[in-house]
């Protein structure tokens, strides 16, 4: 039975399923091969499907199932994986997902190591850890080059990643096609209606391919299967956010409750003290006993002869 959701006019683009229904399908496919033109610079002149799913070697070597996996028989291979949490060890996931395809090409017997080149685009939904400052834009790029002169080794692999969830402008501010693609693919889901595009060909498309009524009803059930899973970690996620938050708040005023009731049994016996040595002080100036002085007030003999 089909599940019963809130959704908008357009799918989220960050669920898998709703990222495969729009840039895995073969009459879509001008908007992923153009999306790659882009971000690594390439003339595709041809583009294929591949299979997604990479078995290990042998039964226990650990499988890579990607989000999507293209080839274009020129050029090399293209990695795209969606992101929505911050994973640790994320840019290794990039690399170690890149050899799949390396170790594809290699022929059995005698192989020279000339592979074509595999690119990696990852679609993150949380900022890059070394670059989130102001200036640094929302559009990385990584390959291997040469620590000194900055000289690239090879082009073998190279890895782009978008930071979608950090991206913050509006319509009027994106200049360029990855701004645009950015504004487009993080607001899909928010738009009510649809969106000035300025009549672009690629972002019509783009908006035509995520309604959400151009889906089959088992499309559509599958991606509200995805969406409720991810609203309802959202819901389980900020929930424990807010019982964390909560907690500290609580153990700060605890602590500080606790330090101002240890601040003031401290100035109380501080105060107690000097008043005996005070005490002490009169009693030696009438000629009392240091031994009846130390009774009455609790001062040690040394402390006594101290005030002398």
């Amino acid at each position: 039975m089909e599940q019963i959701l809130k959704h908008s006019k357009y799918i989220d683009p960050m669920i898998d399923v709703a990222f495969k229904q729009i840039f895995g399908k073969e009459k879509n496919k001008r908007l992923i091969k153009e999306l790659l033109e882009h971000v690594f610079h390439q003339d595709i002149t041809e583009l294929e499907f591949v299979n997604v799913e990479h078995p290990g070697e042998s039964k226990n070597d650990r499988k890579a199932v990607f989000d999507l996996q293209c080839k274009s028989r020129q050029i090399g291979d293209f990695i795209v994986e969606v992101q929505v949490k911050e994973q640790k060890h994320f840019d290794k996931r990039a690399i170690y997902y890149s050899t799949f395809p390396i170790t594809a090409q290699a022929p059995r017997g005698d192989w020279n190591y000339d592979f074509k080149p595999v690119f990696f685009l990852g679609l993150l939904n949380f900022g890059l850890p070394d670059a989130t400052g102001k200036d640094e834009g929302f559009v990385h790029r990584y390959s291997i080059r040469n620590d000194r002169n900055g000289m690239q080794l090879t082009d073998a692999l190279q890895f782009v990643f978008m930071e979608v969830g950090r991206f913050d402008k509006p319509l009027n501010e994106c200049n360029s096609f990855e701004d645009k693609f950015l504004y487009y693919f993080k607001n899909l889901p928010n738009f009510a209606m649809k969106p000035e595009t300025q009549n672009d060909g690629y972002f019509e498309q783009l908006l035509e391919a995520a309604e959400y009524s151009n889906m089959t009803k088992a499309e559509r059930e599958a991606y509200n299967r995805r969406l409720k899973i991810q609203r309802d970690n959202y819901a389980a996620d900020e929930f424990a956010r807010e019982k964390a938050e909560r907690e500290i708040a609580e153990g700060i005023e605890k602590g500080i409750e606790k330090g101002i009731e240890k601040g003031i049994e401290k100035g109380i016996e501080k105060g107690r003290a000097e008043a005996n040595r005070e005490n002490a002080r009169k009693m030696l100036l009438e000629g009392i006993p240091v031994e009846v002085i130390g009774r009455v007030t609790g001062l040690s003999a040394e402390e006594i002869d101290y005030l002398k």
